[in-house]
């Protein structure tokens, strides 16, 4: 095999793993809509009034699709750095889906209980399921930039400033995330604002990432 031939084999199986990883997230993202319902009522006067009444619904839908669309985007950025895969890597990438796919159920557990009893239970669910996702996408990210390993996963050695940059920024990740849990019993609006913050964390630019390729 020439070193040509094993670069575009490499491509090719990453590029497969993205294909297959975004077709899951799309599905996961379109699927959310179901949680909209359309109310039976007998006036308009009613119809209005049950519309308000979904707001929790609504808050749900927006809420999953957000982050979503955030976890896409992050496994879009890992990928523009990471150049070849193997099987650990898939059955983490794997884990990644996982905990993404699952996560419109405790978005709208939480949206379903949110001011009323079993809230606090609700809220431990819910930050439970972001603080797997953070796990998983650093176990992702850890093997793959492993400086150990005789063939390197990335792109770029362990000190380009892109590696730096994400090993910083997702350090935050699951500690932020166990904070919301630690909050949720508490005060699940203080865990939803912590929750809130760190997806709008992790979907600002990040500026090393013009270098990454």
């Amino acid at each position: 095999m020439t070193p040509e031939t094993g670069a575009g084999s490499d491509a090719r199986e990453t590029a497969r793993l993205e294909a297959f990883s975004d077709g899951v997230l799309s599905i996961a993202i379109t699927l959310l809509v179901l949680e909209l319902r359309v109310p039976r009522v007998a006036t308009q006067a009613d119809l209005g009034h049950r519309l308000l009444e979904l707001w929790p619904s609504y808050a749900a839908y927006f809420t999953s699709f957000a982050t979503i669309g955030v976890i896409w985007l992050n496994h879009h950025l890992l990928f523009r750095l990471i150049a070849r895969v193997d099987a650990t890597l898939l059955a983490l990438n794997g884990l990644v889906l996982l905990t993404a796919s699952v996560l419109p159920f405790p978005t709208a557990l939480l949206a379903g209980y949110l001011g009323q009893p079993g809230e606090k239970l609700a809220a431990i669910v819910y930050s439970a399921t972001f603080l797997a996702i953070t796990i998983a996408f650093n176990l992702l990210w850890l093997y793959a930039s492993s400086p150990s390993r005789r063939k390197p996963l990335l792109r770029h050695g362990p000190d380009h400033p892109a590696v730096r940059e994400v090993h910083r920024r997702y350090r935050l990740g699951p500690a932020s995330s166990l904070v919301a849990l630690c909050v949720a019993p508490f005060s699940p609006p203080a865990m939803l604002a912590i929750t809130f913050g760190l997806v709008v964390f992790f979907a600002l630019p990040h500026p090393v990432h013009e270098s990454a390729s």
